[in-house]
């Protein structure tokens, strides 16, 4: 998930490349290489605009090394706005190749954001893919963001909330709210939100009402820490905190913390931890039912 969430902001950072269209639809040394077919201007309610029809716009490294394409079916120059129709983008990274397209979008040279709109999809060549109907990048802040559902699916993985956003810079990302992860075989953690997730710390933190179900039982806690190991990226620790109640079958314990490690398979409970046994199962248990 580390790789293909980074790499979601970068490519829908992409649009912002756009910037080198503010000295004409030129390319020069240093700057993308832009082509145009079917250049039209025309008179617009603010000045004069110009519009193009098909166009692709190449970036490249200093040593020349292709890193990314924008295309697109259309794009609109109206005042200080690009207006893009069926957007496409593709960024080539080191170690994966990401993919977006949406049907439109904006970009506010002023302001300096791209507004992405309708069926905003980003696909990596590791199989993950994200899904909204809006987002918005920031130049500015590095910052990706969307008030919209937001749905990113991998092998043996699901994750959807809604609102969401990530930092590029900070390497952060968060989804705001009614998050749910489903995670193979049997595991599902529900939340009202936030989870948050710090790419440089490896760790995911849900809050709000936490609730974990797989085939061992229920927890349920005010927040749920995740730590993964950085090397194996797989599930190192998990801390829960606030109200921690393990239920398995009608029996539960009570503790303010809870921590299970994956070297020991085992949890360890905190803070007056107690243990509420369902009379049902006491008198299975004397009847040897």
């Amino acid at each position: 998930m580390r790789r293909s969430v980074i790499w979601v902001v970068i490519v829908l950072a992409l649009a912002g490349a756009l910037v080198a269209a503010r000295g004409g639809w030129n390319g020069r040394a240093g700057s993308p290489t832009v082509s145009l077919c079917e250049t039209k201007r025309g008179g617009f309610a603010r000045g004069v605009g110009q519009r193009v029809l098909s166009f692709t716009i190449d970036g490249s490294s200093s040593k020349g090394v292709k890193r990314w394409r924008l295309a697109g079916r259309s794009a609109e120059m109206k005042g200080g706005e690009i207006h893009l129709i069926d957007l496409e983008a593709v960024a080539y990274g080191e170690d994966a190749v990401v993919n977006l397209t949406c049907d439109a979008g904006i970009y506010r040279k002023d302001k300096g954001e791209v507004e992405l709109i309708g069926n905003v999809e980003v696909v990596s060549d590791d199989g993950s893919i994200l899904k909204t109907d809006r987002a918005r990048w920031s130049q500015v802040t590095k910052e990706i963001s969307t008030d919209a559902v937001v749905s990113i699916t991998r092998e043996g993985m699901s994750a959807v909330g809604k609102g969401g956003m990530a930092n590029s810079e900070a390497r952060t990302a968060m989804l705001k709210e009614n998050v749910m992860v489903v995670m193979e075989p049997h595991t599902k953690v529900n939340c009202d939100g936030p989870l948050e997730v710090d790419y440089n710390g490896n760790v995911a933190v849900f809050y709000g009402n936490v609730r974990v179900v797989d085939s061992g039982g229920r927890l349920f806690a005010d927040k749920l820490t995740a730590e993964f190991n950085p090397e194996t990226r797989k599930l190192a620790q998990v801390t829960a905190e606030g109200n921690v109640r393990i239920k398995r079958d009608k029996s539960y314990t009570i503790s303010d913390k809870a921590v299970y490690t994956d070297t020991t398979k085992s949890a360890r409970l905190s803070g007056n931890p107690r243990v509420v046994i369902d009379p049902e199962e006491v008198e299975g248990l004397s009847t040897g039912s």
